[in-house]
């Protein structure tokens, strides 16, 4: 880990899982679960075993998609666009994070959806989008925030930590990169915590270039004594997780700490002792300690053996970045020495460096821009047909409802709320096997309305459905077929039993308090019952309860009368 030449914290992959070595499948697992994939690509992406991690987590995607395993295809699209921005491709990491997003995001999954946004901040963070990624980071936070989960925390206060770090906002990029060492301390993994605290080590030492830059060597000192016993807690924190590609950058962090306060010696005795494994090295790791090494050196004064060193670090600089850190360093050192015409052409060569880093940012920023732009457009067109879709289906749900209404109108008293005639048409068409008609008619109804009103009128008649179905047994059912009139409709009930029913409604209506309504109100009905086998035809059968009904009211009102 280190910081670029604009200043910039960098860390050489922007992983912290410990490193196990390469992995591969083998035959022991035919069907491995997109889990497992991840897992595997994880630790190949901590040796920069791209290729293989980026085999490994397409593999888990295309699992993932076939299972119908969404969450775990959001899990994987992230990876997936590590795994792109770390092999330089910024465009397709762009896009993929995006996806994980709207993934994570329809699924309501908080957790995987900040992971998601931090990547993304990465992304527009490597190419200059330094606003875009600040808001990306607040997002993924907000979300991490909402599910409490570790893991989500820490990819967003990494990611914040370095944002702030890109924007000299020291104090922010401090508080939350104490944040992301504190989360990253819970989850209990050595080689996460070293590279948190590393990453907090590279802030102080940034501060402590500024501080050089503007000439205040005592708070130049004071960082670089925090970055110094910091980068040293990482380092062990690596060497116990056995990672070795952490322990080797937070060691040359170690070394730029030490050198930083003065112990040039020491910081070069750092370097020397370490044992350098060219099988599991990167280069990216063995640029950062030479060009370390050629710093300290300047620093005691052995300028040739600097130059000798940073002209192989310019050489072979894997990344633009560090070819410029060397070239930068070359040149002011052949300043220092009095080397001006070395010093020139190194200046030179900077300035064409710097322009070629432009142009590079620049079209990858470009690159970017137009995945994000081709978004927008997609997330514009869906929100289009889902307003559309939304209109359809409310106008739909609409018809369905009007219909409906249509239907239940057509088929109910709108007074009381009772089944009509057309209903009852409706449920004797049905050919039911057995069943009973009581018909029920309220008396004298023509004197409640003179003597008390139509609206008391109105609502005896609804207070009389209501009693009619608190009568009704499970199957039965009542029904208004015009004026007051109303009819019972009784399922498998015998001779007995409807005329017991009747008889029971007719003592309901009796009892009832209706002087409720009206002062002096008194209501009775009377009830003429018939059984299905009395009659040949639905409407035969109609006319014998209307028929008995009628004998109830000449034989005295409020009575039931039935088969004999």
């Amino acid at each position: 880990m280190g910081i670029d030449a604009t200043g910039v914290v960098h860390r050489d992959d922007g992983f912290e899982s410990k490193a196990t070595g390469v992995v591969t499948m083998t035959d022991t697992l035919p069907r491995p679960s997109p889990a497992s994939l991840l897992a595997e690509a994880e630790s190949n992406i901590q040796v920069a075993n791209l290729d293989s991690a980026k085999a490994q987590v397409e593999q888990a995607m295309a699992l993932a998609e076939s299972l119908g395993d969404r969450f775990m295809l959001a899990r994987a699209a992230t990876l997936l666009s590590r795994v792109l921005f770390v092999r330089d491709e910024a465009d397709q990491a762009m896009a993929v994070a995006t996806r994980a997003v709207e993934l994570s995001r329809d699924l309501d999954d908080r957790a995987s959806e900040a992971k998601a946004r931090a990547m993304v901040a990465r992304v527009l963070l490597s190419v200059g989008e330094t606003d875009a990624a600040l808001a990306s980071c607040l997002a993924a936070l907000e979300a991490s925030d909402a599910c409490n989960d570790a893991e989500a925390t820490m990819a967003a206060t990494r990611e914040l930590t370095n944002v702030y770090g890109q924007l000299r906002q020291w104090d922010k990029a401090l508080e939350f990169g104490e944040r992301y060492c504190e989360t990253a301390r819970l989850l209990g993994n050595l080689a996460t915590e070293s590279s948190a605290i590393d990453t907090v080590s590279c802030i102080y030492g940034a501060m402590r270039e500024e501080a050089v830059d503007r000439g205040d060597l005592a708070a130049a000192y004071r960082h670089a004594a925090e970055a110094e016993w910091r980068s040293r807690i990482a380092m062990q924190l690596a060497r116990q997780a056995g990672s070795y590609l952490g322990e080797a950058t937070c060691l040359a962090n170690l070394a730029e700490a030490l050198s930083g306060i003065g112990r040039h010696q020491e910081a070069l005795v750092l370097l020397d002792h370490w044992h350098d494994d060219p099988l599991r090295t990167t280069p990216t790791v063995a640029s950062h300690h030479a060009h370390t090494r050629g710093i300290v050196l300047t620093r005691l004064g052995r300028d040739l053996e600097a130059i000798e060193i940073l002209s192989r670090c310019l050489a072979q600089a894997p990344t633009r970045p560090l070819e410029i850190t060397a070239c930068r360093a070359l040149a002011e050192i052949h300043e220092k020495t009095g080397d001006l015409r070395a010093a020139l052409d190194h200046y030179k060569r900077l300035l064409t460096l710097s322009s070629q880093q432009s142009s590079d940012t620049a079209r990858r920023a470009a690159s970017v821009a137009a995945v994000r732009l081709e978004t927008a457009q997609a997330h514009a067109k869906a929100k289009r047909y889902e307003a559309q879709a939304s209109h359809l289906r409310l106008t739909n749900e609409q018809l369905s409802r009007r219909s409906a209404d249509f239907q239940r109108q057509a088929l109910e008293d709108p007074l009381t709320g009772l089944p009509n005639r057309r209903r009852l048409d409706e449920l004797l068409d049905l050919e039911r096997q057995s069943f009973s008609i009581v018909m029920v008619d309220v008396d004298h109804f023509k004197r409640v309305n003179d003597n008390h009103s139509h609206l008391v009128g109105d609502a005896v008649l609804r207070e009389l459905g209501r009693l009619l179905q608190a009568n009704c047994r499970e199957g039965d059912v009542a029904l208004r077929i015009g004026g007051e009139e109303f009819v019972v409709l009784l399922s498998a009930a015998s001779d007995e039993g409807a005329v017991a029913t009747a008889e029971r409604i007719r003592a309901a209506v009796l009892a009832h308090a209706w002087t409720a309504l009206s002062p002096g109100l008194a209501v009775t009905a009377s009830l003429g019952v018939a059984i299905f086998s009395e009659a040949a035809t639905k409407i035969e059968l109609l006319a014998l309860a209307d028929q008995r009904m009628y004998e109830a009211k000449v034989g005295g009102r409020n009575r039931v009368v039935g088969p004999d």
